[in-house]
């Protein structure tokens, strides 16, 4: 009997330890294991980026290439109201001419300068006519045009010399001098004279003699209104301007008289029958020397 109480004594305890050690590992288990996480949320995919719409680049309107008019010269200057033109590297349409007695006018209106008598003082070199204490008449054309309500008149020297005792006058009238554009040596001044007495005249004191030794000098009148003095294109002076110029004689380029003689190369001289604008003086001044012969001229039948 102690023997049967022995032995379940002992299958007992052997059961007890069964027991805990099936019991531990569920225990550590539950202590330790991390509990497994199935459905783990997925970032939603990134959408590639629509590509924005590009709009066909605008072309940029070119501007339709100014054709070049089929005529024997090239002219660069204003042409709207030109009476004539007379280019000093240029003497005649088909070029520079020094053996010409004429010089031709360039506008097409037939106001050529004919009868230079060529010398020692009056020759052609490649930029235009030098005179020296000599009087060359232009076309009785032009006195009429200075004898009407409007006109410009536009002339170009280089190399100047002033030799007058008194004067330069590069344009003048013979009979009344009635016009005289002209430098005066007692103020060094530069002054336009269109049958207007003395403080009436436009004018530009001082430095006369420099700044016009190789210059663009323009004029222009307008009946009842105003002249008007510009140098190289830029305004110098302005005065109230009579009914008419009243021009009587000869008009002319050069002097021969001591008083109001000059000399250098005369490099241009244009005349229209209107008043130019300031903008358009000042781009007559950097055309000048620029007319040229048409390559692709073509002459009509």
């Amino acid at each position: 009997m102690k023997r049967i109480k022995v032995i379940a004594a002992m299958l007992a305890i052997v059961m007890t330890f069964a027991f805990a050690s099936c019991a531990k590992p569920a225990e550590e288990a539950k202590a330790t294991d991390k509990p497994v996480v199935t459905d783990v949320p997925t970032a939603a995919p990134t959408a590639v980026p629509t590509a924005a719409p590009t709009e066909a680049p605008t072309e940029v309107p070119t501007e339709a290439p100014t054709p070049v008019p089929n005529t024997k010269l090239l002219i660069p200057y204003v042409q709207d109201g030109l009476v004539a033109l007379y280019e000093g590297n240029l003497n005649s349409e088909d070029g520079q001419d020094k053996e010409s007695t004429v010089w031709h006018d360039l506008s097409g209106n037939g106001n050529d300068i004919v009868d230079i008598e060529l010398g020692e003082k009056t020759y052609w070199t490649d930029d235009g006519l030098y005179v020296d204490r000599v009087k060359i008449v232009l076309p009785d054309s032009i006195p009429e045009l200075i004898n009407s309500e409007e006109y410009t008149v536009e002339f170009c020297i280089k190399e100047l010399v002033v030799d007058g005792n008194d004067f330069a006058t590069f344009l003048n009238s013979d009979a009344n001098d009635n016009f005289a554009l002209f430098i005066r040596q007692a103020d060094n001044s530069l002054e336009f004279k269109c049958n207007n007495a003395i403080g009436t005249r436009p004018k530009m004191i001082g430095d006369a003699r420099e700044l016009c030794e190789t210059s663009t000098i323009a004029v222009t009148f307008s009946s009842l209104d105003t002249i008007e003095l510009y140098l190289n294109g830029e305004f110098m002076d302005s005065k109230d301007a009579a009914e008419n110029t009243d021009m009587k004689g000869h008009f002319f380029i050069g002097h021969p008289e001591s008083g109001k003689a000059y000399h250098g190369v005369v490099t241009g001289i244009r005349f229209y029958d209107r008043v130019l604008s300031e903008k358009e003086l000042a781009a007559n001044y950097k055309a000048l020397g620029t007319v040229q012969i048409n390559p692709d001229y073509v002459p009509q039948n």
